[in-house]
């Protein structure tokens, strides 16, 4: 892979990681909103949303990790 594809590759990826981000806050926040109202079982419910967003993040971060580095050797 040339420098170009890798950088490539790595922006299309950070723009994954922002768009499930900007998902997760929203989950968060109505999260919250339920919790704020009293609604606390409503509000763990809405948040296990997150848990494929978190797995999700996590795994394109490690990629991009890895492709970065092979850019450096």
């Amino acid at each position: 892979m040339d420098a170009t594809s890798l950088d490539a590759t790595v922006k299309t990826s950070l723009t994954l990681v922002r768009a499930k981000l900007e998902k997760a806050l929203r989950i968060a926040t109505a999260a919250e909103v339920c919790s704020v109202s009293g609604r606390t079982r409503k509000a763990i419910e809405v948040a296990r949303g997150l848990d494929e967003i978190v797995s999700e993040v996590n795994t394109l971060l490690n990629t991009t990790n890895i492709i970065s580095r092979l850019g450096q050797s």
